[in-house]
């Protein structure tokens, strides 16, 4: 694997995952020779990483764990993939229009979404994103309503009776949501905490149109609770490795797929 150094903490503490997920394990000294940084910064790396159940120290290294039922930090999950996320923020906003009302959940592609509405529009806004409610605060022509509720840290959202009760209290036109695990055969989007999947559950039902935005690994993935069927979804945004088989499947359950370019854009 090629070195990676310059990397600031939490960027190192990513390719350590994915790397990873190439090799079962890991040494320390491999991974200091790989990122240019001493054993000591390795250590703790894999200390904080291990602390969040990512992974399991072993003697002299680390090893991967099963990752399907793991919530993955806020703070990681930002930076996964961020280009794609970006890309694919910047087209679905497009469909945003001026009078909507909008749910987002707190997944960091529906905050791209979310960052790239146009300032112009006049959009009232529900969310259970502590991240969403500080990035669009300054924005006058935007009605913000946070959900309330408990705040869990890993996601930087608000969940729980409180927050599902709120979005009981509205009904949007349009609901921007994203999945840990979108499979295709199985027919169900589901996530891997469960306080986060029943929220998620009482959004899709709070909206009139559900628009999935994802990256295509996702499609890959599997999780433990589910959120809604597949068919309760209306439009997906995802990028354009998704593969032409799985489309196929999607659209023939009356899915609207838009396949976007990193770099550009571009649907299907």
């Amino acid at each position: 694997m090629p070195k990676r150094a310059g990397l600031i903490a939490e960027e190192r503490r990513l390719k350590i995952l994915e790397a990873l997920g190439v090799r079962r394990t890991l040494t320390v000294r491999e991974l200091a020779e790989m990122f240019g940084v001493s054993e000591d910064t390795v250590r703790q790396d894999l200390r904080v990483l291990e602390k969040q159940g990512l992974l399991r120290r072993i003697y002299g290294g680390a090893s991967r764990v099963k990752t399907s039922n793991v919530e993955i930090p806020v703070e990681l999950r930002e930076i996964t993939n961020r280009e794609v996320k970006e890309a694919i923020g910047r087209e679905a906003a497009k469909i945003i229009e001026d009078g909507d009302s909008v749910i987002f959940d707190a997944s960091t592609t529906a905050l791209q979404v979310a960052r790239n509405i146009d300032p112009a529009r006049r959009v009232t806004i529900l969310t259970s994103s502590l991240d969403i409610c500080v990035s669009l605060a300054r924005q006058p022509n935007f009605n913000i309503i946070a959900t309330g509720g408990t705040l869990h840290p890993l996601s930087f959202s608000f969940v729980g009776p409180q927050a599902e009760n709120a979005v009981r209290n509205y009904y949007a036109d349009k609901l921007f949501l994203g999945a840990r695990a979108i499979l295709v055969d199985e027919g169900y989007l589901a996530d891997v905490f469960e306080l986060e999947a029943h929220l998620k559950k009482v959004m899709v039902a709070s909206a009139q149109e559900v628009i999935l935005v994802a990256e295509s690994r996702k499609f890959q993935e599997v999780a433990f609770f589910k959120i809604c069927e597949l068919t309760r979804v209306n439009r997906i945004f995802t990028d354009e490795n998704l593969d032409a088989a799985l489309v196929r499947k999607l659209e023939d359950l009356g899915i609207r797929v838009t396949l976007v370019r990193v770099g550009s854009c571009g649907s299907s």
